[in-house]
Formats: C-alpha cells, structure tokens, sequence
C-alpha cells in the first residue's frame, strides 16, 4: 500500500502526488501538463491521491465514480481530459488491445466496488473540487479528507478480479 493511500495520511497533497508519480513502472509515460492543457492532468491525478487509488486501469475506472458522484466540476473542464493528445492516443490504444468486450468486463468487475464509492460519496460533508486550489498541495492529505469527509476504500473493498492487459501493473 503507497503511502497517500493510508486514510490518515500525513503527507501533503504535493508529496502524495509524487508518491503517486514515483510508484508508475519504469516503462509506464507520467503525462505531464502543457500550456494547452494548463493543469488538468494534476487536477485529475490529485482525484487519484485525494481517493487513494492506484494507476491501475481498474482502480481508473473506479476513479471515474469518485469523480462523477464525488466532485465538483464544470462538465466542459472535465470533458477536456478527453481532448488531450495523450488521452486521445492512449485510449485509442485501449480500445484497439481490449475492444469493447475487455471495457465492458472491466467495468462489470468493479461494479461492485463502484456501488460502494457511490453510498461513500453521499457521506461525504462536500464534494471534492476537481480543479484544485494551489493552496490544497500545501495541506495534508488527512486534512483535506477530514475537510471533505472522504473514506478512501479499505484493501477488503477493492474485491475485484484485475483486468489482464499488455499493461497490466503488479501491486
């Protein structure tokens, strides 16, 4: 288990997003913002620290969640992720290695794990914001939790059968 995944994490939201960076495998590309994309990537990957998930394509999908029930955005920002060359090309790739049958059986084999993200959104005290204030990096990830009431999964929650793929990651 990383570090910014522990619910009572001390690490600041900064720190928790290079552990996050830190734990990718050598052969996997960190997508990094650009001008054009202002901080959009950060924003996301932060929803990955905040939520305490992996890079996984399975733990992505169960992001997806978190972020549409437990996140405050504006539809045109968080559609422009998909926009991006990177994302572009990459889910291109995707689809070309998994079609839709692999997309379908991944998100049948988090369905489980996504109702329970769902019941945790609405114990939430307010929704996390997807574009995140520079001051949150500063904070401790414990803070910003306990500000957010966010209860990140527990290991017994992530009960699930990992997709297999050509990037598939060890844990």
């Amino acid at each position: 288990m990383l570090e910014y995944q522990k619910q009572n994490c001390d690490l600041t939201l900064a720190e928790g997003l290079q552990c996050y960076y830190d734990s990718f495998p050598k052969n996997k590309e960190v997508f990094v913002d650009t001008e054009s994309s202002g901080t959009l990537l950060r924003d996301h990957d932060c929803t990955h620290v905040i939520f305490g998930l992996d890079i996984s394509l399975d733990q992505e999908a169960i992001l997806d969640t978190w972020v549409l029930w437990g996140s405050r955005f504006k539809w045109s920002y968080l559609l422009g992720y998909n926009r991006l060359p990177q994302i572009k090309e990459l889910t291109k790739y995707l689809f070309k290695e998994l079609g839709v049958m692999g997309f379908l059986k991944l998100y049948w084999n988090v369905m489980a794990v996504k109702r329970k993200v769902i019941f945790k959104t609405f114990k939430m005290k307010k929704k996390w914001p997807f574009q995140v204030p520079e001051r949150y990096l500063n904070m401790k990830i414990s803070d910003l939790r306990k500000m957010h009431g966010i209860v990140v999964l527990k290991k017994e929650d992530l009960n699930y059968a990992p997709l297999v793929w050509s990037g598939s990651i060890d844990n």
